[in-house]
């Protein structure tokens, strides 16, 4: 079989603090590379509070986790997570690369569009200002 993209959303238990994260973040990656996985990126997004309160819990500490593995090895993933204490959920979702190839498409245009704009207003401000007298003395003709 061949590979497939996956991205993997990790909510740490309270057993994880804050300035943990990345650590906690960095033992997850090298368990996923340990099945077999291409880690390709990682992002710690910090405590977020939940909804509702879950298994007693109000919040969390949130990490996605992109990565190249098996299909069969998902599966592994799931069980082999189960056990750890200071993972409270993981999701595992294939990634669509058409979705994400127009996402970047869509913020390079629109970061393009607000570098135009703000060198609009530069030269806007820039011809504002008034212009440098000339010196006194002789007259201009």
């Amino acid at each position: 079989m061949s590979k497939k993209k996956y991205e993997a959303l990790v909510i740490f238990s309270a057993a994880v603090r804050d300035d943990g994260l990345e650590a906690a973040v960095g033992r997850f990656a090298d368990e996923l590379k340990a099945l077999g996985a291409e880690i390709e990126s990682t992002e710690a997004l910090g405590r977020r509070t939940f909804a509702r309160t879950l298994a007693k819990r109000d919040a969390g500490l949130y990490a996605k986790v992109r990565f190249d593995a098996e299909p069969d090895a998902i599966a592994k993933m799931r069980e082999r997570f189960r056990l750890y204490e200071d993972t409270f959920r993981i999701q595992f979702r294939t990634r669509n690369l058409r979705v994400e190839a127009a996402k970047a498409k869509d913020d390079a245009r629109r970061a393009a569009y607000m570098a135009s704009v703000e060198a609009k207003a530069a030269a806007a401000a820039a011809a504002a200002e008034p212009a440098a007298e000339e010196p006194a003395g002789e007259p201009a003709l």
